[in-house]
């Protein structure tokens, strides 16, 4: 099983230090990644957390184990400069980073992004379909081994490994090649959600709502890994855990998020049977505000680790893809040059 925290976006006095602290409980607990959410819009419940991709930047330096995925969505990016920010971070953490895009309409960040010519509730389709591969393209512009350092000849890059980019689609128009090397990883790991029909095909993990309904999802996936988001309402005991329920508005399961209730017992049973089930590979939990992360980190969090049947067996990966189970990927380009025997460049 792999387990991510969501860290929440609102409701800190002191982001900074709340969020390091966080992070720090996480790893130390085993957590493999963390989501860092985000949103360039103002958020009713208050102010939101610093920028996703400055706080990622700032945990890498606190952090040495745990992934950190950042939320970014693609109406309010553009594919060149996500995939340098991404990249980046990936080479900080030293492998570590990931990217959850986000795709769904939001009207309050839409009316923060428009200006003449441009609406980002304008060809959302087309947009999210070509927005992934392109990002993806642009980490390969850089071949591995690139910077050949070559003293004696006064050689500092191979050029032949540099590359352009010569697909134009109906959206964008990216030449490049990435001012930032290829990332350790080769990919940073994308989530995405499986019901995104123009998302899911390109993205790395996919992501789902109620496991119950991941059955689809799964069969989809192939080998790719499949993590549900669940929101848990656990307390020492059940009855308290269903009093915060009920406080919450009793929310139930649905297609953005599975809701578990009980005491640490029935909440860590109740995520393995689904591990069981082959229904997921993990679970990004999003905690209930009236949960704080540290009451599933000291009462559930001991129990899943120590559960055999939940072994992660890729845990003492180094990077995020490793944690994962899932390989460094060939370069698209070169692959792409070789099949079409054409000469690099």
């Amino acid at each position: 099983m792999i387990l991510g925290y969501e860290l929440p976006g609102t409701g800190f006095r002191d982001p900074v230090r709340s969020l390091v602290t966080a992070a720090g409980a996480a790893e130390a607990g085993g957590v493999d990644y963390l989501v860092l959410d985000d949103r360039p819009a103002a958020r009713p419940a208050g102010t939101g957390a610093p920028w996703s991709m400055v706080t990622a930047a700032l945990l890498a330096a606190k952090t040495t184990r745990v992934g950190l995925v950042t939320n970014a969505a693609i109406a309010y990016c553009e594919p060149y400069h996500l995939a340098r920010t991404v990249a980046s971070l990936d080479h900080i953490s030293h492998g570590r980073s990931g990217w959850q895009v986000i795709s769904e309409p939001d009207p309050a960040a839409d009316a923060n992004h428009r200006r003449e010519g441009v609406d980002p509730a304008v060809d959302r389709d087309a947009r999210a379909a070509e927005f992934i591969p392109l990002v993806q393209d642009l980490w390969d512009t850089w071949e591995d081994g690139a910077f050949i350092h070559d003293k004696a000849t006064g050689r500092f890059i191979d050029p032949a490994r540099i590359h352009t980019l010569t697909s134009e689609g109906q959206v964008f128009k990216v030449r490049g090649p990435l001012n930032v090397v290829r990332p350790p990883q080769g990919h940073p790991v994308v989530f995405a959600p499986a019901a995104d029909r123009q998302l899911a095909p390109a993205a790395d993990v996919l992501t789902v709502g109620d496991p119950e309904s991941a059955a689809t999802a799964r069969q989809a996936a192939g080998s790719r890994p499949v993590v549900a988001v669940v929101s848990p309402f656990v307390a020492e005991t059940e009855a308290y855990a269903h009093e915060l329920h009920a406080r919450a508005g009793a929310p139930a399961s649905d297609a953005t998020r599975g809701v578990v209730v009980g005491d640490e017992l029935q909440v860590a049973e109740r995520l393995a049977g689904w591990i069981e089930r082959g229904l997921v590979d993990g679970f990004t939990l999003r905690f209930p505000p009236s949960v704080p992360l540290e009451t599933f980190t000291d009462l559930v969090l001991p129990r899943l680790r120590a559960d055999e049947r939940l072994r992660n067996e890729f845990a003492a990966a180094d990077t995020l893809r490793g944690r994962f189970g899932l390989s460094r990927p060939a370069n698209r380009i070169v692959e792409r040059s070789a099949a079409a025997g054409t000469t690099r460049g």
